[in-house]
């Protein structure tokens, strides 16, 4: 039986999911926090419900989130909200159903039932059975994705992968960067391709980390079978021209851009997603100081709701109300800062000469020591606004708006806004050349957000106006 949660029990669940997403997936052993992680069938809950164990199985009706954080995890239930789940495997049965949108993140995902909404995976082997029906988009990285005949995306398919398998139905519009793709499916628009350079040796011992799921390699390259049709067009980028092979498949134009071995977007083993991404973009530097930020924030974010839930409150509301001005204003405060950080120190020295000139040393250590002490702490205080709550607060009200005009949840969850805003910051900051722009930008919405909302800037002005009204 699910039992109710303090808030400082849902903070810590929480942890323990940023925890394991970013832990490599055959490390994965969940915490045991005073429930089986079982819920059975017929059984009701009117509330988010956070699962931990080894083996966790969700087979009744959840009326709000779900969060599982498991060894194994099978959903065979209903999730009338989103539903979060993190695990070596992930299984969704055909007979689950999740009103809101999945995230599904493990070594091996096996996803058979019905999304309303968006579904996100990430795993060494992704598939999508024939059952599976994806109201909206469908998101997905790994070694192989396969979505086989009779399972449907209601929009677009946007993926990256050593190999993709693609026998089924998408509405819409397919974007994926892969080595092997192969299509017996329908797409209903365009269609767009980037592939490698056909190297087919690739060493999958490197990423399973003691535990591997990885299927068989396919050959490398398109290939095109019976009951195959792209709708529109077909933009496809590769070492040598298919064009006569697909013709018959496409039923707009074939656009046709070729790549060499040597382009600077594919790794030295010619996959275009897997190996890139581990042996070039994510070294273990980045990886371990990904990991560093995601539970540093997250931990400030709860503590936050913890002592100053309508702060965060005010604040989320200032960084909605304003959003251009919140990077005005933080740029203003960070440029003001960091003039500060120049002028005071040499003030500071200079009029401590002079007191001490005119006390006859009497008052150096109460100005040095107490007031240096002040100082100290205001830019001690600025620099954890600007590198670090700033961060918190970006990513909080990006999250938030995320859930909610985004992925339309029905219910407003400030853990959840805050669980997924930090998680789509550390993977876009931990990107080369983007990461710093990333990171900046967040700097600078943060303190301005926070700045707007502490010193009613933006309210003085308003009122000012009337009044010369």
């Amino acid at each position: 039986m699910i039992k109710k949660f303090s808030k400082k029990k849902i903070a810590g669940i929480l942890l323990a999911v940023c925890l394991i997403a970013l832990l490599p997936a055959g490390a994965v052993h969940a915490a045991d926090f005073s429930h089986d992680g079982v819920v059975d069938v017929g059984e009701v809950i009117e509330d988010d419900v956070f699962l931990s164990s080894e083996q966790c199985e969700m087979n009744g009706t959840i009326n709000g989130n779900l969060v599982a954080t498991c060894q194994h995890i099978t959903l065979n239930g209903t999730v009338t909200g989103d539903a979060f789940l993190f695990a070596e495997t992930v299984t969704v049965g055909d007979a689950a159903k999740v009103d809101g949108n999945l995230f599904a993140f493990g070594a091996d995902v096996k996803i058979d039932g019905n999304i309303s909404g968006s579904a996100v995976s990430a795993g060494q082997s992704v598939l999508l059975d024939d059952a599976t029906v994806v109201g909206r988009n469908l998101y997905f990285a790994g070694y192989q994705g396969e979505i086989t005949e009779g399972a449907s995306i209601g929009m677009d398919v946007y993926g990256g992968a050593n190999q993709i398998i693609m026998n089924g139905t998408v509405a819409r519009d397919l974007t994926v960067g892969v080595n092997a793709f192969e299509l017996r499916g329908n797409i209903g628009r365009d269609a767009s391709i980037h592939l490698g350079t056909g190297n087919e040796d690739i060493d999958t011992s490197l990423y399973s980390a003691g535990i591997n799921y990885y299927p068989e390699n396919l050959p490398a390259g398109m290939r095109f079978y019976e009951g195959a049709s792209i709708g529109n067009n077909l933009t496809y980028a590769a070492t040598e021209n298919m064009d006569a092979q697909l013709q018959d498949y496409v039923q707009g134009k074939i656009v046709f851009d070729q790549i060499t071995a040597t382009d600077n977007n594919l790794s030295k083993t010619g996959t275009y997603t897997g190996n890139a991404w581990f042996n070039e973009d994510f070294s273990q530097f980045r990886v371990t100081s990904a990991f560093s930020r995601m539970i540093s924030y997250f931990a400030l974010g709860a503590l936050a709701f913890w002592l100053a839930k309508k702060q965060v409150v005010r604040v989320r509301e200032s960084g909605i109300a304003f959003p251009g001005k919140a990077f005005g204003w933080g740029f203003v405060a960070i440029l003001v800062g960091m003039m500060s950080l120049i002028l005071v120190p040499g003030t500071f020295i200079l009029l401590g000469i002079l007191l001490g000139v005119i006390s006859l040393g009497g008052l150096l250590f109460a100005w040095y020591g107490v007031v240096g002490l002040i100082i100290a702490l205001v830019f001690a205080l600025f620099f954890l606004v600007v590198f670090t709550l700033s961060k918190v607060v970006a990513a909080y009200v990006f999250g938030s708006w995320l859930m909610q005009d985004v992925f339309k949840t029905k219910t407003q969850n400030r853990w959840i806004d805050l669980l997924v805003g930090v998680l789509f910051y550390v993977i876009l900051r931990a990107i080369p050349f983007v990461g710093w722009v990333v990171g900046l930008a967040a700097s600078l919405y943060g303190t301005g957000a926070l700045f707007i909302a502490y010193s009613k800037v933006e309210k003085k002005k308003e009122k000012k106006a009337v009044e010369t009204k």
